[in-house]
């Protein structure tokens, strides 16, 4: 189950299009819930004005505004620009790929300025999440295929670090305290990380686990990740600041892969399982432990949300493009 660290579209898309089957397995969403659909290309974030980002297919990238505004974009030279985040300015972050093949990351103003960067020595580099402040977080590779996470602050410096033992570090996401999270490779397998803003990290192992990944961490601390059993099947996590782990599930699904926690902790993301094939639900787990799951409606068999803001907007991809459900 180990992942190569820069060679797929995102953190996410490593686990999601390895297996694109899933069932509903809890009952129906909220009559209340509303959805707004667009044919823009794989959404990737979205910030608390319901803006979206992400890729729009070969070359560009795209925002949506929340009055449905689309701008398209490409990192100059780019074979592939992917737009993996966008913060409360407007600010994305992400990476592209050259005509050699070759990742190096990407911040774009609000005003449409981007600015290109690679962590040092790498041969690929991917950013991440962008925090409100402007601080980036990410991953880079060297010349042997060793990688470090890195945090780069909104002036443009740049930090690596690693916890000990890693081989390979995926940053995935960061707050605006400056705490990350994410997961490392090391000898005995793949393991969660915290890292405080003053640079301390704590391995996060959910008990019985032989994998844990963290993939998202919210204003208070709190993160929700992921963890594989012995029997390979994946359940999800959140670990609030205090270290109590809590984890979750739903009958029937195989793979649960959360992908964005707001700071009330409701936790959101999608459910595999290995029959029936061709069907993805997302899912909603509030902070006491209700685990709700749902359908864009007559948007196919593909529900894959990407992302929760603090009002609760969920934004994501169905089988016709991105969607946005509103609570």
């Amino acid at each position: 189950m180990a992942r190569s660290l820069l060679n797929s579209r995102s953190l996410y898309h490593r686990a999601a299009f390895a297996a694109l089957c899933i069932m509903i397995s809890s009952g129906p969403a909220s009559a209340k819930a509303t959805y707004t659909t667009f044919g823009d290309g794989r959404v990737q974030g979205i910030n608390a004005t319901d803006a979206v980002t992400g890729w729009a297919g070969g070359a560009n990238s795209f925002v949506r505004t929340a009055d449905g505004t689309d701008t398209t974009f490409t990192v100059q030279g780019a074979k592939t620009t992917m737009a993996l985040s966008i913060n409360d300015g407007n600010a994305v972050a992400g990476y592209y790929e050259d005509n050699a093949g070759v990742n190096h990351g990407f911040v774009r103003a609000a005003d449409g300025t981007i600015a290109t960067f690679d962590g040092p020595k790498a041969t690929g580099t991917i950013a991440y999440a962008i925090n409100n402040k402007g601080d980036i977080t990410g991953s880079y590779v060297d010349s042997i295929g060793n990688g470090d996470g890195f945090v780069r602050t909104a002036r443009g410096k740049l930090k690596t670090f690693s916890p000990p033992g890693s081989r390979q570090t995926i940053a995935s996401s960061i707050n605006d305290k400056g705490a990350v999270t994410g997961d490392y490779i090391d000898g005995s397998g793949d393991h969660g990380f915290v890292r405080a803003p003053d640079g301390t990290i704590t391995t996060i192992e959910v008990p019985g686990a032989v994998m844990t990944v963290a993939t998202r961490i919210n204003a208070k601390g709190t993160i929700a990740g992921w963890y594989a059993d012995s029997d390979g099947v994946m359940h999800g996590f959140v670990r609030t600041s205090d270290g109590t782990i809590t984890s979750f599930d739903d009958p029937g699904c195989d793979q649960i892969v959360p992908t964005g926690i707001n700071s009330k902790g409701v936790v959101t993301g999608f459910c595999l399982t290995s029959q029936p094939q061709g069907h993805d639900y997302g899912f909603i787990v509030r902070s006491n432990g209700k685990f709700q799951s749902f359908q864009v409606p007559g948007g196919g068999t593909r529900t894959m949300p990407m992302g929760i803001n603090d009002p609760g907007v969920i934004a994501g991809n169905y089988g016709g493009g991105g969607f946005l459900r509103f609570p």
